[in-house]
């Protein structure tokens, strides 16, 4: 049962994952016509899903280490809800870093 949750929590922070990529990315190719403006706002987009992403995902699997062991039935469930925790920062951090650099290229013309 643990091992079916912990699939499920897995599978949601992966779709909230394309989700969030979906949104970016969207807005980045439709907005623009010129191609080099689209590649700069992917390039800025990329690096930043991929840092908020890795950076709450390392540190909150750190902080996992300094937690007290806990059972071996419970790790996978305990990474799949860092792992979801990852996912919702990232996502947090990306739609505004998407709001504040289209934002910029909008005032920017």
């Amino acid at each position: 049962m643990i091992k079916l949750i912990s699939d499920t929590i897995f599978l949601i922070a992966v779709l909230i994952l394309l989700k969030t990529w979906y949104n970016v990315y969207e807005v980045a190719m439709v907005r623009y016509e010129k191609f080099a403006v689209r590649l700069l706002i992917t390039v800025i987009l990329c690096t930043i899903t991929s840092l908020s992403l890795i950076l709450p995902l390392y540190s909150l699997f750190y902080l996992k280490i300094l937690l007290p062991a806990v059972p071996v039935e419970y790790i996978k469930l305990q990474s799949a809800v860092i792992i979801l925790a990852s996912t919702l920062i990232c996502r947090y951090i990306t739609v505004n870093a998407k709001n504040a650099i289209v934002d910029y290229f909008l005032k920017k013309g």
